[in-house]
């Protein structure tokens, strides 16, 4: 299969700024007080469990609707590429959920421990949310290239 530029930059794009974002937040935790904030984390759990939760309706619908419209989507080269991300989004966003979850209810106690321990968490927690981010985009751009894509063949 002949890879693109594309292809790559769209397959490490949120590795990359999963990965940066993690550095980033790692080596500047004592300046990015953020993301120890209860408000902070509150506002993560409402964001990856809203995600979470309509990402995994949307991949429900898609692999068991049979309407003609989901039938042309399934045709289209790129619906596998849709459902692994959406995949690799609602587990991604669920693990933040938790992580953000259990950060929240327990920084005391691991900031008691470890101060290191809870920068790194917070590191980790903020790269998560990044990464379901991106792909969120990814995935909605990929959604609407195939509908469009659909509907100019329809037109032809």
């Amino acid at each position: 299969m002949n890879k693109t530029l594309g292809f790559w930059f769209e397959k490490l794009l949120s590795y990359g700024i999963g990965i940066l974002t993690f550095y980033i937040c790692l080596n500047y935790s004592h300046k990015l007080t953020f993301l120890k904030d209860n408000d902070f984390l509150d506002k993560i759990i409402s964001i990856t469990s809203t995600l979470f939760g309509f990402l995994l309706a949307v991949l429900t619908l898609l692999l068991q609707s049979n309407s003609p419209t989901i039938e042309k989507m399934k045709k289209h080269g790129s619906f596998l590429k849709l459902i692994y991300l959406n995949k690799t989004t609602v587990l991604v966003s669920i693990i933040n959920c938790i992580l953000s979850f259990f950060l929240y209810f327990g920084m005391k106690l691991i900031s008691d421990k470890s101060e290191n321990l809870l920068n790194f968490l917070s590191s980790l927690n903020f790269s998560l949310l990044s990464f379901v981010l991106i792909n969120t985009l990814l995935f909605t751009l990929l959604f609407y290239q195939i509908i469009i894509t659909d509907e100019k063949n329809a037109s032809r």
